[in-house]
């Protein structure tokens, strides 16, 4: 039996690159996946892409009202709702704080924060015993990093609420944890690096960590993410899981 079989899963920011991964997955080891990004375009081509065990609802997760209806459509498609990947997110800003637009460190928040809470807030309330919540964290959850305030602070602010999550919910056996990725080899961090050439999977230079320090791929991400969701995680709940190749050690 496929671990995930008989289970229904929500996915958010499931067009990107670690969510499109994750459900992919999903799917490949039998779960039914609600795909949910503001994307309509890029989660058609998403969901085509997985058949039938996998169907898009287009939404923006800073718009409580159109999380809530994506929800009770994952629940509706599976039969109920089981697993959640609250993933979508966006980097924000990049430069010092002294510079920071304010709006635009509100529009961080919004989807960071927001967002997250808007998912955990309507999904918690359907999970029974068994449910699971993995969050997309960072290093930034729990490390500074120059440059990246308004991210920094929305990732600490997730963790934060991941911790609060799993206390309210363990009673009922409800798992929410969070994964907290260092660099990982893709678009984000080409942007962050200004769209330099080889800078989506340059190493970071620490000789002290996996590799060198190179950055992770998505396929590592969406590995661990999958092991969180998955029964043989079952003891594990309020925790941040550093995959780093070690940097933060």
């Amino acid at each position: 039996m496929s671990r995930f079989s008989g289970r229904s899963a929500l996915v958010t920011g499931a067009a990107g690159e670690i969510g499109s991964a994750v459900a992919e997955r999903l799917v490949s080891e039998g779960a039914l996946v609600t795909l949910v990004d503001r994307d309509a375009g890029a989660l058609a081509a998403l969901s085509d892409k997985l058949g039938p065990r996998a169907s898009g609802v287009p939404a923006d997760v800073t718009v409580e009202g159109e999380v809530e209806q994506a929800v009770a459509a994952a629940a509706r498609f599976g039969g109920g709702l089981h697993l959640v990947f609250n993933n979508a997110g966006v980097e924000g800003p990049v430069g010092p704080i002294q510079d920071l637009d304010l709006a635009a460190l509100e529009r961080v928040l919004r989807v960071n924060v927001l967002g997250a809470a808007a998912v955990l807030k309507h999904s918690l309330r359907l999970l029974g015993p068994g449910g699971v919540v993995v969050q997309t964290g960072s290093t930034a959850s729990v490390a500074g990093a120059p440059r990246l305030g308004p991210y920094v602070a929305s990732k600490h602010a997730l963790l934060g609420l991941t911790k609060v999550a799993s206390r309210e919910v363990a009673g009922r056996g409800v798992r929410v944890t969070a994964i907290c990725p260092g660099p990982v080899a893709g678009r984000m961090m080409a942007r962050i690096n200004g769209g330099r050439g080889g800078a989506a999977t340059a190493s970071v230079s620490d000789p002290a960590a996996l590799d060198g320090g190179r950055y992770a791929t998505v396929a590592e991400i969406a590995a661990t993410v999958v092991f969180l969701l998955s029964e043989e995680a079952g003891f594990v709940t309020g925790t941040g899981m550093l995959v780093d190749g070690g940097r933060l050690a």
